[in-house]
């Protein structure tokens, strides 16, 4: 009898899976062994997913696979932001240029940096290798995308205001942060999930901020 169970509980111990499935069955059959053998992960991995995995558009999980990217991505449309509208300022206040032409330069004055900046801080990509058709032509693109929607905007209410007043040059500029706000989170999902979605790693990425 003794021979007889320790063979029971070294099959127990070799395969607790199969174990615990005949225990339900036969109860008689339940071991010593197969009670304290845990339960190995795999078995339960895919239920304890389907129990408390969250939704796709939940905001935690929005939060966690995307929050830390976008808080940089933010920051980096603050600094590109600041160059491109201190560049239309001056050439609208100071150099007196016309509105689309001015936001015309400060796009090409605050692309640069963006692009820098969002490869290689907010999508951590390595230094160097950058591809043209794949990465700076497509970001360009996309950035003079931003540029005739805001050149529409700006190009409308220019046309709209006749006093050159200082009043009316905010209502030009409060224009043109409107105009390239309203592609911010359709630039994000692009970088995301088209140009540079195999290059970043999430893990660590959330673990250096």
């Amino acid at each position: 009898m003794e021979g007889e169970g320790s063979a029971v509980d070294a099959q127990a111990a070799a395969n607790p899976t199969t174990t615990m499935t005949n225990a339900a069955k036969d109860p008689e059959h339940l071991t010593a062994s197969s009670v304290a053998s845990p339960i190995p992960p795999e078995v339960n991995a895919p239920s304890l997913v389907r129990m408390n995995g969250t939704p796709r558009f939940h905001p935690v999980r929005l939060w966690r696979d995307y929050g830390v990217r976008l808080m940089r991505y933010g920051g980096v449309t603050l600094i590109s932001s600041a160059v491109g509208l201190t560049t239309f300022a001056i050439g609208v206040i100071v150099f007196d240029w016309p509105a689309v032409f001015a936001n015309f330069v400060s796009v090409l004055f605050s692309t640069p940096p963006a692009y820098l900046l969002n490869r290689h801080w907010v999508w951590e990509r390595d230094p160097g290798g950058h591809s043209v058709s794949s990465e700076i032509g497509p970001f360009w693109i996309l950035t003079l995308l931003g540029w005739l929607v805001s050149t529409i905007a700006v190009g409308t209410v220019a046309a709209m205001i006749d006093d050159d007043t200082l009043v009316n040059d905010m209502i030009l500029i409060a224009t043109q942060v409107a105009a390239f706000g309203s592609l911010w989170l359709v630039k994000f999902a692009f970088l995301e999930k088209v140009m540079w979605r195999h290059q970043h790693r999430p893990a660590q990425v959330a673990e250096k901020v």
